[in-house]
């Protein structure tokens, strides 16, 4: 990301305090899924016991144009959108090193792997 396009994380980002178990007022927990740029943990805010997903995004890992880009978007996106069928973003922590992304968090797995499983779903679904 250096000398790059940089991702803007905007007003809801604040610099978060880590150690190897925490990040910002979150615990991190097991992992739960990975991807292109890193993975996703859950988290327990440590004051409410909250349940969330926290999405870890390795600076390094986001090499090229486009890719800041696709990850910029991605977060402009989370953080626009309320609807009630759609993973609410809470918060974004940045480290030098690392974009945390605390997002909403709902059991049952990814739904593009939900959807694969079915292979074709009921209106209801």
């Amino acid at each position: 990301l250096r000398n790059k396009t940089h991702l803007s994380t905007s007003a809801s980002s604040i610099t978060g305090h880590t150690s190897s178990s925490n990040i910002g007022h979150y615990v991190l927990g097991k992992s739960i899924g990975k991807g292109t740029f890193g993975k996703v943990k859950e988290g327990t805010h440590i004051l409410t016991g909250q349940k969330v997903a926290i999405k870890i995004l390795e600076k390094e890992k986001i090499a090229d144009v486009a890719d800041v880009e696709r990850v910029a978007r991605e977060i402009h996106i989370l953080k626009i959108i309320r609807h009630p069928h759609l993973i609410q973003l809470f918060e974004i922590i940045e480290t030098p090193k690392q974009l945390f992304l605390i997002m909403e968090y709902t059991e049952g797995g990814e739904l593009f792997n939900y959807i694969v499983s079915k292979s074709k779903l009921r209106e209801k679904e």
